[in-house]
């Protein structure tokens, strides 16, 4: 409603809003509801590497229940609990890194449980998935601000991800209970 969103700069369906579904309050179904700039599709376009690889300067943000020092990512377990599936967050990152001018951004806050835990570790629990590798991760972005991964060395990446961590450190990884 405030024009914020126009779709005009996209090189790929231009000056429309392209989802796989709708999720909101009623004002939002309202909005939705014979809007001509509101195209639903099904997730084979929405999430398609190949359809999100076209669109020129796509940005993928995701988040993660935690990323190690080299940058790749566990957005499905945190401790012995399943909290998700991969999602599209691997089909996003994926395309964003294909398309021209694209990027993938990791957007977490700094720890858990209360400031308890750290999301940003040493390396990914044993046994914990690995929802991207650390290659498709450009920027993580957290309250302390924002650090570049891409084109970065192991020890480079390290420092970055440290400078945005909970008072610079990096946490131990916790290890998913074996049952």
């Amino acid at each position: 409603a405030s024009g914020a969103l126009t779709g005009a700069a996209k090189s790929v369906d231009p000056g429309l809003h392209v989802g796989a579904g709708v999720v909101g309050t009623r004002a939002v179904f309202d909005w939705v509801d014979r809007n001509p700039d509101v195209y639903l599709v099904g997730s084979s376009y929405s999430h398609g590497i190949c359809d999100l690889a076209r669109q020129r300067g796509f940005c993928a943000i995701n988040s993660a229940v935690e990323i190690a020092a080299d940058g790749s990512v566990n957005a499905e377990v945190a401790g012995d609990r399943v909290v998700s599936g991969p999602g599209g967050q691997p089909d996003f990152a994926i395309g964003a890194n294909l398309a021209p001018d694209g990027i993938s951004i990791l957007a977490l806050r700094s720890t858990a449980a209360g400031g308890r835990v750290s999301r940003i570790v040493g390396e990914l629990p044993v046994g914990s998935p690995t929802t991207l590798p650390r290659h498709l991760v450009d920027k993580v972005v957290t309250e302390f601000g924002v650090a570049e991964l891409k084109g970065r060395t192991p020890d480079e990446r390290r420092e970055a991800l440290r400078a945005v961590a909970h008072d610079g450190k990096i946490g131990r990884a916790h290890r998913l209970n074996s049952s």
